[in-house]
């Protein structure tokens, strides 16, 4: 079924429009398309939401939320690969559209194929210098390629063209912190970006580490508490708060949450650690162990980690558990040199 609609969903979404209410204000004329769209959403009529949703933008390209709902579409599981051959050829026929360009940009993101990325999203740019929406996807490409100046004057062009853009202030807060070191600044942009959209669960979540990156450890928990609330199900956002607990000095309400991350996903790495410093604060070394033990298995036995490991275990007292760490840390180490050394000679006998 779902490929049958994708095709459908995908013409709906590039398809034109009919310049109704042309008396009308363009921003007025924009709100009532998008009150529409939410309308129509809201009763499960996606078909003519998507359409309300693009007159929109074909109206107001800053709008500030409708790109957020024509996003959604597009984080179906399994349908990115045909999406972007659909989105590829439409852009192929009608390169100046820049709403399917931004979309195209955005799935080439996910992808990881930022040089591809950089492309569409500068099509799109060109072809509507409004697109506040294509100039933060801009931004965050350009981060990921630690081009922070860049990213700084896309984020900061997205934000003169539309100022109620969360995204926006949320891009340039992060990149403050990360090319700069301005904790003061990220922390305004990211109070400004959750002002703007209140109920985004990654903003406060985004928001609340911040906070516990500069020690403010109430008004951490405050946030990534509310970003639970909204989204209880992510492990990230679980272990970050039992993170903001532990230091908040609140050991049973952090090991609540890190057990929380843990049963949402028992592969989440930084839960483990994070349970493991927990139990070692409460003074339960045991159990302690026995989650660095579990986080190292689960980190593909680090080395550097089962040596902090067998120092831990030292220092407690555990002796022949050293030993027997130290062992086999030891043969491993002799077993990967082997192999090494054997494949090395096969090479050279090649």
């Amino acid at each position: 079924m779902r490929r049958v609609l994708l095709p459908w969903i995908i013409g709906v979404l590039l398809g034109g429009f009919s310049p109704a209410h042309a008396s009308l204000d363009l921003e007025e004329r924009a709100m009532l398309a998008y009150q529409r769209g939410e309308t129509l959403r809201r009763s499960g009529k996606y078909e003519e939401a998507v359409k309300a949703y693009r007159q929109t933008l074909q109206i107001f390209p800053e709008h500030p939320i409708a790109f957020e709902r024509l996003r959604d579409v597009y984080k179906k599981e399994g349908t990115a690969a045909e999406t972007i051959r659909i989105l590829e050829a439409h852009v192929a026929r009608q390169g100046g559209d820049f709403i399917a360009w931004n979309l195209l940009g955005v799935l080439y993101g996910r992808e990881r194929r930022w040089d591809e990325a950089l492309k569409a999203l500068a099509h799109s740019v060109e072809a509507e210098p409004r697109a506040a929406d294509s100039l933060v996807n801009r931004g965050w490409v350009l981060m990921e390629l630690r081009r922070y100046e860049d990213a700084i004057a896309s984020f900061e062009t997205a934000i003169k063209l539309q100022p109620r853009l969360a995204r926006a202030h949320a891009g340039l807060g992060s990149v403050l912190v990360e090319a700069r070191g301005d904790y003061a600044e990220g922390m305004r942009y990211y109070l400004t970006a959750v002002k703007l959209d209140p109920e985004n669960a990654g903003l406060l979540n985004d928001l609340g580490w911040l906070s516990y990156k500069m020690q403010r450890y109430p008004e951490a928990v405050a946030a990534l508490e509310r970003a639970a609330a909204l989204d209880s199900r992510n492990p990230m956002i679980q272990t970050n708060l039992g993170l903001a607990y532990q230091k908040a000095g609140k050991l049973e309400e952090a090991v609540t949450h890190l057990q929380k991350a843990l049963a949402i996903n028992p592969q989440y790495t930084l839960a483990l650690y994070a349970l493991g410093k927990t139990y070692e604060s409460r003074g339960r070394y045991n159990d302690a162990i026995q989650a660095y033990r579990q986080a190292w298995k689960q980190s593909s036995n680090d080395i550097y980690l089962l040596l902090w490991l067998q120092a831990y275990i030292a220092s407690h007292g555990q002796v022949m558990i050293l030993f027997l760490f130290g062992f086999l840390a030891v043969v491993a180490v002799i077993a990967l040199r082997t192999l090494r050394a054997r494949r090395t000679l096969a090479t050279t006998k090649g």
